[in-house]
């Protein structure tokens, strides 16, 4: 299943909800989720994936400037990543999105540069039959290291619970 675009009163009314759905409280609003649900365009699930990622470190460069002292240029690092799983993301404000039956992921654009993805991304889950918002999942990252050599995994833990609408 290809999916459809969205249009620009579209993204924004999307980018509204997820700013709404992502917000620092223990709750989500149960009918902005449906909403979502209803609006994001669907794709077909994988089975698996494989993400990897190479950091790079920055160099760092010391010296004395004359009238200043010491002075130190730091240049930052650089991440590749690279996805099995080549699935098309909605760019929607400053969030990917990717919507599979049963879930939705939503990530900030910026995810990937940061070595700790953990609270970078989240998954909100929901009955494919009902369309009913059942709770949000917060990545959480969890490194792994032998012979000198880090890994890093992420996994999703619950985070959040929907709220129906006031009366």
């Amino acid at each position: 299943m290809n999916p459809r675009s969205l249009s620009l009163a579209e993204r924004l009314e999307a980018n509204a909800i997820l700013d709404r759905l992502v917000a620092e409280e223990p709750t989500f609003p149960d009918e902005e989720a449906r909403r979502l649900i209803a609006l994001l365009p669907a794709r077909a699930p994988r089975r698996f994936t494989l993400n990897l990622g190479l950091h790079r470190p920055g160099s760092t460069s010391r010296g004395h400037a004359a009238g200043h002292g010491d002075v130190e240029l730091e240049e930052p690092g650089e991440t590749t990543t690279w996805s099995s799983d080549s699935r098309p993301i909605l760019r929607i404000g400053g969030y990917e999105v990717t919507h599979v039956p049963g879930t939705i992921e939503i990530a900030l654009i910026w995810s990937e540069t940061r070595l700790d993805r953990s609270g970078q991304s989240c998954t909100l889950v929901y009955d494919i039959v009902t369309g009913t918002p059942q709770e949000m999942r917060i990545a959480r990252q969890a490194p792994i290291g032998f012979f000198g050599l880090q890994f890093a995994t992420v996994r999703f833990v619950p985070w959040k619970t929907p709220r129906a609408a006031g009366p």
